[in-house]
């Protein structure tokens, strides 16, 4: 097969993108290992069906998926919640292309070398496609030709071979789940005038908040209540106690800083750097590339303890270092102003050194929680934990899986922890920016709707909005025949004390005053035939009717170019959602075992 790759090259030029695609992953990966938590890559982190999960491939997957986040937002440190999300979507992801797998198999789908070929010569895969985009963002077919036929180029063709030969039959799996899926001509013209659109319009109507209505009764909060169970219905919620450790800096930590802030301000005395200099260098505020200049400010505009030893710093000195909420700061003043004998106002620069926890200190808070998580029991945890004064013990409310653990934040690992866990069972230790925490699952608290007692404000608020919403439409219903009959919407609104506006030129995401942002009635005035009156659409703030006094035109020329491109992405949606669906289904029948927690603990 190597050689029919290399007889045909002039057809794979693509191919050459699929092993960069793979060499990037895999730096990625490489970036990414390391740090706590890390899987034995001997280990298995679950099984699909009996067959295993890999630690290798479990941290591979997530160490990809933490790149593509760090991608999206280069300056910015991944938080604690963002890694959880990781490590779940590595495993779904993981547990899909094992379902997938085990379906082509049981399909006996493959691909045969002309298949290779005509995809090669006639679809060439986007993903291969981006790896050689030029400055124009289109690919750089020069570029993809010089490479295969390069022999020096350092490609390794068995691994473009390996990874079309797996691409292929899952491509043809995802066509035969989802060949039913289509289309319509009016899905792709709704989608472009969407997009697309502009109208203004002319409208009048009721807005809630201008409708007051007696408060219900109990008999109609408790019958809206059992009428509209989906209303109030709650999802599977967990059950847990919390021990957690603040990561705050210790004395030492302070003692470091003051260090520092004492050997800046002796190089800046003794002429080795300026202070704008060690401004710049060291200071961890946004007056820093200013030379930590603050401009001028009275006795009102800091903190106390930096008033304090700023108002009476002489001109031309530099203080010791000041420590505030914030850290120790060294203080210059070049200017004072006077007034009746006392310095009213200064202008002054500073330093700023935070205080941050150094790594022994987070060293020894995260050996102080696994000497905690190894000694501790079920029957003991709350016992042990009340012995150390070190520690918090929270006891949360009901949460749902997925979001933070009250009272903890980004703490999203430690709740889909509970979902996965016995009660009982006690987690591995968990680390965020600001602490690290351990949980004892306590169980799981069933889905259904949740107590009267809980919702009992939303309903009597439900119940309002439809009194609200009644009275509204016997106040727009006699505006509306009026217009229809052929009087001015303005002069009807005004008589019958409706709100009456045009609006400005808006799109479907426009705000509209009084009726709100991207509502119903921007898509209804972008649809609707120009002077059709259409006598109700509701929003969250009221009661409207509406005619289009201007639509652009539609430009149907620009709708032909773009109309291919449109079905794609509600065809790629819609795709998505039957395989998504078809996976479910498969995953409620098949046997998944998640090891992923134990895991971490033989660590």
């Amino acid at each position: 097969m190597f050689k029919f790759l290399r007889s045909n090259a002039k057809f794979f030029y693509w191919v050459i993108a699929a092993t960069f695609v793979g060499f990037i992953f895999l730096a990625w990966g490489m970036d990414a290992a390391g740090g706590r938590g890390a899987m034995q890559q001997s280990a298995a982190v679950g099984e699909v069906n009996g067959q295993e999960i890999s630690a290798r491939a479990y941290d591979q997957a997530v160490r990809n998926i933490q790149a593509s986040y760090r991608r999206n937002a280069p300056d910015r440190p991944l938080t604690a919640n963002q890694e959880a999300m990781a490590r779940d979507q590595a495993w779904e992801q993981l547990v899909n292309d094992r379902l997938m797998a085990d379906e082509i198999e049981r399909l006996g789908l493959t691909v045969t070398d002309e298949e290779v070929l005509q995809i090669f010569r006639d679809s060439p895969p986007p993903e291969i496609l981006q790896a050689f985009v030029g400055e124009d963002g289109q690919p750089d077919m020069e570029a993809y030709y010089a490479a295969l036929g390069d022999p020096n180029s350092g490609i390794d063709w068995t691994q473009v071979e390996n990874w079309v030969r797996q691409s292929v039959p899952r491509t043809k799996l995802v066509q035969m789940i989802t060949a039913g899926v289509a289309v319509s001509e009016e899905e792709i013209r709704q989608l472009y005038v969407g997009q697309s659109g502009r109208a203004v319009a002319e409208y009048m109507g009721v807005a809630f908040t201008d409708l007051e209505v007696d408060e219900p009764a109990e008999g109609e909060v408790v019958a809206y209540y059992e009428d509209h169970p989906g209303e109030f219905h709650q999802g599977e919620k967990g059950l847990a106690k919390v021990v957690s450790w603040e990561i705050a800096p210790s004395p030492t930590d302070h003692d470091e800083v003051r260090a520092l802030a004492l050997e800046i301000k002796q190089a800046i005395e003794s002429g080795e750097q300026t202070f704008e200099e060690a401004a710049a260098i060291f200071s961890e505020d946004g007056t820093a590339d200013k030379g930590g200049d603050l401009g001028t400010f009275d006795r009102n505009r800091m903190v106390a303890p930096f008033t304090e030893v700023a108002f009476s710093l002489p001109v031309g000195e530099i203080s010791e270092p000041v420590q505030t909420q914030f850290g120790f700061h060294l203080i210059e003043v070049l200017e004072q102003e006077m007034e009746d004998g006392e310095v009213a106002r200064v202008h002054a620069r500073h330093i700023l050194l935070r205080v941050t926890p150094g790594e022994a200190t987070r060293d020894a808070i995260f050996q102080r929680a696994e000497e905690f998580r190894e000694q501790v029991t079920s029957a003991s945890f709350l016992t042990l934990a009340d012995q150390d004064t070190t520690c918090k013990v929270l006891s949360p409310r009901p949460f749902l899986e997925g979001r933070d653990v009250p009272g903890v934040s980004q703490s999203a690992a430690g709740s889909r922890f509970v979902f996965r866990a016995e009660p009982g069972e006690i987690s591995p230790v968990f680390y965020t920016e600001d602490e690290v925490y351990i949980v004892m699952a306590e169980g799981i608290e069933p889905a259904g709707p949740r107590p009267l007692d809980e919702v009992r404000s939303q309903v009597v608020q439900a119940v309002k909005r439809e009194k609200q919403r009644a009275e509204a439409q016997d106040r727009l219903s006699p505006a509306v025949g009026r217009v229809q009959m052929g009087e001015a919407m303005g002069d009807v609104a005004e008589e019958l004390g409706l709100l009456h506006a045009v609006t400005d030129t808006i799109s479907a995401n426009s705000n509209v005053p009084d009726v709100g942002y991207a509502t119903p009635f921007n898509m209804v005035a972008l649809e609707a035939e120009p002077d059709q009156l259409v006598p109700e659409v509701e929003t969250n703030r009221g009661l409207f009717a509406l005619r289009v006094l201007w639509q652009e035109p539609f430009d149907a020329e620009e709708y032909a170019a773009r109309r291919d491109q449109l079905r794609r992405v509600i065809l790629q949606r819609r795709q998505n959602e039957v395989l998504q669906a078809w996976l479910d289904e498969r995953r409620a029948e098949a046997e998944v075992v998640d090891h992923r927690d134990e895991a971490m603990l033989s660590i």
